[in-house]
């Protein structure tokens, strides 16, 4: 598989690259740029809305003015931008969803974590303290809530039918030498895609807001990736009767959103934190007498600049970007079921599906029976994140002498890459790699989502057109039945 260096830098620079990179899915990503060849659909992406988005938006943005360059007043999003905002999610969020609930950060992951610092500021967290996170969970969650705020993720592990219930939840909890403080559910799931039904989230907020002093973060940053085959809506957070109804709830629950997977902006890191606490409101906007939180982690004046001409733009006289949303969920179902159709003709690549379920932007594919559970283990000798040692990129063991020379320095040879995930299970591990040498299809393994038992993958079928996720599937298919 040819080489493509990157920026110039050697074979032993883009090793060192790929150890200082925290994220297992930017790892994919960082591989997949060394090798074109690569299929990446682990990294959660979306391409179905770019030629809407270049045709109504992009190709027609004006030239940027002064004002563009200046510091955006405030820095968590103008008054007229926090109009629009609230404009746009108020048929997902609620109806009563005010521009003064809404702060606009540098992503959905610097959302989670200003909510950290706010409720810590604000005395609710302390350092140290648990987060309780139904498992399989997005593995950026320990970075937002950890590395800087130093809380500490507790997950609590689905049955091996993946539903949540709230039992599951109840357990972890009480389980816990220290109850957790805060509780954080992503709804629709990632790596799941399903909606949680509204009955069993009503009984959950009710147990979280009369039960125990948790606080709770709804990460719904797949609002708008429903499918129209689905049977259970989503329903947020802010519409549960349990927020509306029960006594100080409206201080106790707090939602994100973003435009990285509705809209497929992942690279633009637009997010919104939602809150109607008023001391958390406060530490966000700086009325508590100390910098915006936001400060840190902007709204920059470039994302207003294009984020704004989506949100002003009109079409028919409604907002483009809510009609968008209307046609993505077209677009989406089309993905879909072009995958699934995949997947079902390749017959040997099982996954976790129920008719009538939602499925956002991912299938949950079980390849449990593909592991060799003989598997030897890796030695874990060098690296932040991983080894230096490991696999080689066809397969065959590393020798550990990545240091620039030998083969590791010969592009188009076996270009000798670290192990890109410590994390998981050596099973898991070598049939990831397996999966990519055979296919050159990347898939994003689910012990990196904290998933239980080895053998489950995440594929992201929004990450190509339709005929490139169903090439990857098929590549698959192929080379599980020469395993």
């Amino acid at each position: 598989m040819p080489f493509r260096n990157i920026s110039g830098r050697t074979p032993a620079e883009v090793i060192a690259l790929l150890a200082r990179t925290a994220d297992p899915e930017r790892r994919l990503s960082v591989e997949q740029q060394l090798f074109p060849e690569l299929l990446n659909l682990g990294t959660a992406e979306n391409v179905l809305l770019f030629p809407q988005l270049n045709d109504k938006v992009f190709s027609k943005l004006r030239g940027l003015t002064e004002q563009d360059i200046r510091y955006p007043v405030p820095v968590y999003g103008t008054e007229k931008l926090r109009e629009d905002l609230a404009e746009l999610l108020r048929p997902r969020f609620g109806a009563d969803l005010d521009p003064e609930d809404v702060f606009g950060t540098s992503g959905v992951s610097a959302a989670l974590e200003c909510l950290a610092f706010a409720l810590k500021k604000t005395g609710v967290l302390a350092t140290g303290d648990r987060v309780l996170l139904p498992a399989p969970f997005w593995q950026g969650f320990a970075w937002c809530f950890q590395q800087r705020p130093g809380l500490e993720c507790v997950p609590a592990h689905l049955g091996p039918d993946f539903e949540l219930t709230l039992d599951i939840l109840q357990r972890a909890y009480y389980g816990q030498p220290v109850r957790p403080r805060l509780l954080v559910l992503t709804n629709p799931n990632n790596p799941l895609g399903v909606n949680y039904d509204k009955d069993l989230l009503e009984k959950i907020y009710t147990w979280a807001l009369t039960r125990t002093d948790l606080h709770i973060i709804s990460d719904e940053m797949y609002a708008h990736s429903q499918l129209e085959s689905s049977r259970l809506p989503f329903v947020s957070a802010f519409e549960l009767d349990a927020y509306r109804n029960l006594p100080g709830a409206r201080d106790r629950v707090h939602v994100v959103w973003g435009f990285a997977k509705d809209f497929g902006l992942s690279g633009f890191k637009a997010g919104v934190a939602l809150t109607r606490n008023s001391a958390v409101q406060d530490v966000l906007s700086g009325n508590d007498g100390g910098e915006t939180y936001s400060w840190f982690s902007p709204f920059d004046s470039l994302k207003h600049y294009v984020i704004g001409s989506l949100l002003e733009t009109r079409d028919s006289g409604r907002s483009y970007a809510a009609e968008l949303m209307e046609e993505y969920r077209v677009a989406l179902t089309g993905a879909f079921e072009s995958a699934r159709t995949a997947l079902d003709e390749a017959k040997n690549i099982p996954y976790v599906f129920r008719e009538g379920q939602n499925s956002a932007q991912f299938l949950w594919l079980d390849l449990r029976e593909y592991l060799r559970m003989d598997a030897p283990e890796i030695p874990y000798e060098r690296g932040p994140h991983f080894p230096h040692n490991g696999h080689a990129h066809n397969g065959a063991p590393d020798d550990g002498t990545n240091n620039g020379g030998g083969t590791a320095s010969r592009p188009g040879g076996d270009f000798r890459l670290p192990v890109l995930f410590s994390e998981i299970g050596s099973a898991e591990s070598e049939l990831f790699q397996y999966i990519k040498d055979k296919a050159h299809v990347q898939l994003l393994p689910g012990q990196t989502l904290s998933a239980r038992d080895q053998g489950f993958f995440r594929l992201c079928f929004t990450a190509f057109d339709e005929p490139t996720v169903r090439e990857a599937i098929q590549r698959i298919s192929r080379a599980l039945a020469e395993r």
